[in-house]
């Protein structure tokens, strides 16, 4: 029952992939997490397609175990569009979430518009900052703030390579990931030309297909659920994330975001160190 059903929906996804692009006109948009690597799997075992371009980013941030399934699996592997110190420096660095730090670095750099003023000062119909955020902004005792790490860490590199090559990106980004998502992601198919195959996937239907065809698995979600950027603030469980770094990584992490380690209540000092460093080298 189980291998028919993943069987099925990997059918749809060929459908999905067949009747929405042209393979020559798109690239699969490559962070070795679980979403992005099924998508891989897909398009090299399933589908056997050739023509679709595996491009990845090496932040330096990622864990050493999916760092190497971007060297080992990428076709192009780009580098980040800014280097850390100057990203902090004009910018600032992540805090809160993605929504709310826009906010914050608007509100730091001059903005009072009524939307900007309306989320601060938590009266906007459909999103506010927190209470802490907002107490700390409006004290000026946060540290600057912004979400323009993502901006040129990932999201840059690959959309001046898209430009470049006249590709489109495949992204494996799913609805059920969060709320945010699900209200953006709703359809396969974005406006600027897109392509998320996964967007209606649950976190089940993606298990079922990795057991079912025994795709590999990193040894970190032994640990975790989702992998992104090591110790990123918007992370889960950051904590763990710094605790499965190299010693060097790890405290480059923290000198990196250690206001907002700060701010957040952060154990960046009393790490439980795990076997998956041991096991991983």
């Amino acid at each position: 029952m189980k291998k028919t059903i993943a069987k099925a929906w990997l059918r749809f996804l060929e459908d999905r992939f067949r009747a929405k692009i042209d393979p020559k006109k798109y690239y699969l948009s490559y962070s070795g997490g679980k979403d992005s690597h099924l998508l891989y799997w897909f398009i090299k075992e399933w589908l056997r397609e050739e023509n679709i371009i595996i491009v990845g980013v090496n932040t330096g941030f990622e864990l050493p175990e999916i760092r190497r399934r971007i060297m080992k699996n990428c076709d192009v592997v780009l580098h980040p569009s800014l280097n850390r110190k100057d990203i902090k420096e004009k910018y600032g660095i992540p805090c809160f979430s993605k929504q709310q730090d826009e906010y914050i670095y608007r509100y730091q750099h001059g903005s009072r518009s009524d939307n900007t003023m309306k989320a601060v000062l938590g009266k906007n119909q459909v999103f506010n900052l927190n209470r802490k955020a907002r107490e700390l902004l409006l004290s000026n005792r946060l540290h600057p703030v912004s979400n323009k790490c993502c901006l040129y860490n990932k999201e840059k590199p690959m959309i001046q390579w898209g430009k470049a090559n006249g590709r489109k990106a495949i992204i494996g980004v799913r609805g059920s990931e969060s709320s945010t998502r699900k209200s953006k992601y709703n359809t396969c198919l974005k406006r600027n030309g897109d392509f998320t195959p996964l967007f209606d996937f649950s976190d089940e239907l993606v298990d079922l297909i990795y057991d079912v065809y025994q795709i590999d698995i990193p040894e970190c979600y032994n640990y975790l659920q989702r992998t992104g950027c090591a110790g990123c603030p918007y992370g889960r469980n950051t904590e763990t994330e710094l605790s499965l770094l190299p010693d060097g990584q790890r405290n480059h992490a923290i000198r990196f975001f250690k206001e907002s380690y700060d701010v957040l209540g952060v154990n960046y000092n009393e790490l439980q160190m795990t076997m998956y460093k041991e096991l991983m080298g």
